[in-house]
């Protein structure tokens, strides 16, 4: 759909890498898919039916990345003439074409293979899989080739130049008549391109929605709306039924209901839909508002308290699972002094995202209006990410932030944002830094007469005076824009992060002392290695340059790889009678990330003997609790383990977990987790970990449980086997009140081989 906070919905991505080519795009898969307009296309850019399904369910009908819009629309396969686009903005002013030529996809049916031909089937599988087709009936297709409801998928691509706007209009013909069925709105600050619409945070496809969903909860509050995430399954009888109640005479509406249920070959028997319904408020005051799905037996509600003020221009969220809001102070960090926003159009920039492909750049925008600034939910505050802030003065922007939490209570965190200026160079307005601009303010310091479009875009000492040291760090400025950076001789498959904990806090143009350095940073600033030289451990690749590993005055670590993570652990219950219990997480290591049920102080639960819970905050029933965290620095322990080939994995696992003392159903859950991860490396080395994970991770249990198990499994994909000495392992003996508790690791993102 858009270019924005959800990083985690690249994974998608990788199902197309796993997608059979179809011979038209086998033989250009080695230059590329390119377009006239565009060269070379991104690898995300669908180019067959099935890219752009994926697509459809990845990012939903609109995404901006790579300095391209795409838009994906299904249409109906019979009558795709009947529609077109409409392209209006100041972007269609201009003498330089907004569109390529759409492309219109159809699904190619695939042959029923030969049993007896395993490379055939192991095609047709692939193929299936890439089309949620999980069951590899054939009738399937033979289903969808015989429905007139086909769907043809259409891909457009657009650009925006800097400072201009684009409006993308779907029309369908009625009748005569074309109507429009959807806009898009987008625009470019500065050669970074982003949609400018509600659509360029509603969530439209099954991957966002579960994204949103995950980090806001059920209800929230974004962009002055009420957001309530929607899963209905009609073909059990359930509904959705909204009420409200107000003293005052405060009421909300209903403008949008985004439809985010994936999109499929055919319908599924049983499935439900999932949407995003979007609520105004009409009227000032305070409203009550309930939401109940369900059927007549068993319904789950959600409440939510909601203050509207200034004409419906504010709208605050005062519900007891609201998110808290963000109250940001921008100061220049040179000057101390606040950051003027007062020339309207100021827009600060999130970009999160490694550059992997499986996890791409990603980047959301807001308006700056005032300073401080209050954002609705903590949503745009994320202190690994990179930020920067763009005025609309020309003379240059903000980056190289600095966060520093000031004041907080229930409702709201107050936050300083220190930010680096950086100006543009461009004396002479003529839109680049040139030689010519260096003249200019050589001319300037040397009494002649000369005219500056913009003197802020020369004052590097941030000193309100132009004069030698300026025009010093202005020629430094232009060395290091002209600076060739040294490319590496391997570029990492994973983009491994990292901090720097050591004295070396400089960023080179290359792998040695004796290049330019071309910035400093501050101690444990976060990195991502991309790329290093084969046999040359002290230097590191982030490409803007080149980060020492060890220390300048020591052989100690300059830099620290932290990109663990706790992956899915899960906890189950088993008293001896129906108890009510609370269970609170203490991390050391790592930084929580996703809960289920949601995570407030801990979870309060109510165990049966059986290991079925029920979550007292929203009544809803589970097998287990669920966390996971991120940014782990834990140093596992791999002295003793065990190498296994891949194709082993599945034994290994049963017969290990089954002698450490998980019962079958707990150790399948594990295996279905774990195994797709696992079987298809060549080997991987498994060690299970004690204290490295249980001291980091700390689980603090009322009433106490007899017996606990705690099983973390990390464990490392390798090309080769490698001798390792074997783990010895202790049997699980379940006693009285019994707590069981299972996750892992995968530690190639944060081992370099």
């Amino acid at each position: 759909m858009k270019a924005k906070m959800f990083a985690c919905l690249s994974a998608w991505l990788l199902l197309t890498s796993a997608v059979p080519m179809l011979p038209a795009q086998a033989a250009d898969a080695d230059g590329g898919a390119s377009d006239p307009l565009f060269g070379t296309l991104p690898d995300w850019v669908p180019q067959d039916f099935v890219s752009a399904m994926q697509f459809l369910n990845t990012h939903g009908k609109s995404y901006v990345s790579d300095g391209i819009i795409c838009l994906v629309r299904p249409m109906a396969h019979f009558r795709t003439e009947d529609y077109r686009f409409v392209l209006d903005g100041s972007m269609t002013t201009v003498n330089t074409p907004a569109s390529s030529q759409p492309k219109i996809y159809e699904l190619e049916i695939p042959e029923k293979p030969d049993p007896e031909d395993a490379e055939a089937v192991k095609a047709y599988e692939d193929f299936c899989d890439s089309v949620g087709n999980y069951t590899h009936d054939y009738s399937v297709f033979e289903n969808y080739a015989s429905c007139m409801t086909q769907t043809a998928l259409e891909v457009e691509l657009f650009r925006v130049l800097d400072g201009l706007e684009l409006t993308v209009a779907w029309q369908e013909k009625e009748g005569e008549e074309y109507k429009t069925t959807e806009k898009f709105r987008f625009g470019n600050a500065d050669g970074n391109m982003y949609e400018s619409d509600l659509w360029g945070w509603v969530p439209d496809c099954e991957a966002e929605y579960k994204a949103y969903l995950n980090h806001y909860g059920r209800a929230s509050v974004y962009d002055n709306y009420i957001v309530y995430c929607a899963d209905v399954n009609g073909s059990i009888g359930e509904t959705l039924k909204m009420t409200q109640e107000s003293d005052d005479g405060c009421e909300i509406k209903q403008v949008l209901e985004s439809d985010c249920t994936a999109f499929r070959l055919c319908d599924e028997d049983g499935r439900g839909v999932s949407s995003v319904i979007l609520y105004q408020p009409i009227k000032d005051g305070t409203v009550y508002v309930n939401w109940t799905v369900g059927t007549e037996k068993a319904s789950q509600k959600t409440d939510g308290k909601y203050v509207v003020k200034e004409n419906c221009a504010l709208l605050y969220d005062e519900s007891e699972h609201k998110q808290q809001s963000i109250v940001m102070k921008f100061v220049d960090q040179d000057t101390g002094a606040m950051m003027d926003t007062s020339t309207g159009g100021d827009v600060l920039m999130r970009q999160s995202g490694s550059g992997d492909p499986r996890d791409p750049i990603v980047t959301e925008t807001c308006k700056i209006t005032s300073n401080p600034f209050t954002f609705d939910s903590n949503r745009f505050y994320v202190r690994t990410d990179d930020y920067f802030f763009y005025p609309k003065s020309n003379s240059g922007y903000y980056t190289k932030t600095e966060f520093e939490t000031t004041a907080f209570d229930a409702y709201q965190t107050c936050i300083t944002c220190k930010m680096k200026w950086h100006p543009n160079g461009d004396l002479n307005g003529k839109d680049e830094f040139t030689i010519a601009d260096i003249v200019l303010l050589t001319k300037l310091l040397s009494g002649m007469e000369v005219t500056i479009k913009d003197w802020n875009a020369a004052d590097f000492c941030r000193d309100n005076i132009l004069n030698a040291a300026d025009l010093s760090l202005m020629k430094r400025a232009y060395i290091l824009k002209h600076t060739k950076i040294v490319e590496p001789d391997t570029l990492s498959d994973d983009y491994n992060s990292f901090h720097v904990i050591g004295d070396n806090l400089n960023l080179y143009a290359g792998p040695g002392t004796e290049y330019m350095v071309i910035d400093t940073f501050k101690q444990d600033s976060f990195f991502f290695e991309k790329g290093y030289n084969k046999g040359n451990d002290d230097w590191v690749y982030v490409g803007a340059g080149w980060i020492k590993t060890k220390c300048d005055n020591s052989d100690a670590p300059n830099i620290l790889f932290t990109d663990l993570m706790f992956d899915k652990p899960v906890i189950y219950l088993y008293p001896e009678q129906e108890t009510d219990v609370h269970i609170e997480l203490e991390l050391t290591t790592s930084e929580l990330s996703t809960t289920y049920p949601k995570y407030q102080n801990g979870w309060d639960v109510t165990a049966s003997p059986d290991g079925t819970l029920l979550n007292k905050a929203d009544g809803t029933h589970h097998r287990y609790l669920f966390w996971d965290s991120v940014n782990a620095n834990n140093v596992f322990d791999l002295s003793q383990g065990y190498c296994v080939a891949g194709s082993d994995t599945e034994n290994f696992l049963r017969r290990t977990l089954t002698e450490m003392g998980l019962t079958e159903s707990e150790m399948n859950e594990f295996i279905v987790y774990w195994l797709p991860r696992m079987e298809h490396n060549p080997y991987n080395l498994v060690a299970f970990q004690g204290e490295a994970y249980t001291d980091s991770a700390k689980l603090h249990i009322t009433p106490e449980p007899d017996s606990i198990c705690r099983i973390f499994m990390a464990y490392l994909p390798l090309e080769h086997a490698v001798e390792i000495e074997p783990q010895q392992l202790s049997t699980f003996e379940r006693t009285g009140f019994a707590v069981v508790e299972w996750g892992g690791t995968e530690l190639s993102a944060a081992i370099r081989p």
